[in-house]
């Protein structure tokens, strides 16, 4: 009887020993999965933050550009070497940038001139 108590006690205590550690793997697994997915929720955030904050920076950059250039193309704020860069820099095609720029160099010591040409650019710039 002694011997059957004591293989019982053995056998209950190896029981509640599995039993302990596959709780504990459970909530290891648990806490792991917890902190993937908070992790993974900070950095689609951070990520969406920093997002907003190029875009909102890129939006003011935008303004700030629109702003300058339409100053440059003004006679009062004109500037050949901007205006000819700003011409260069745009997605306008080979020939229309030969032709402003042509028209920008024969035009450059001319006010009544140049304010027309200015105008052409500012049209062929959408501004």
């Amino acid at each position: 009887a002694t011997e059957t108590a004591t293989e019982a006690a053995e056998a209950a205590t190896d029981t509640a020993a599995e039993a302990t550690e596959a709780a504990t793997d459970t909530a290891v697994e648990a806490t792991e999965a917890a902190t993937d997915t908070a992790a993974a929720t900070t950095e689609a955030a951070t990520d969406t933050a920093a997002e907003a904050a190029t875009a909102g920076t890129e939006t003011a950059a935008a303004a700030t550009d629109a702003g300058s250039m339409a100053e440059l193309l003004t006679v009062d704020g004109f500037d050949l070497e901007k205006v000819t860069a700003m011409i260069d820099g745009s997605e306008l095609g080979g020939v229309q940038k030969s032709l402003l720029s042509t028209a920008l160099d024969k035009a450059k010591d001319n006010p009544e001139l140049l304010s027309g040409v200015l105008d052409q650019i500012k049209a062929a710039m959408g501004l």
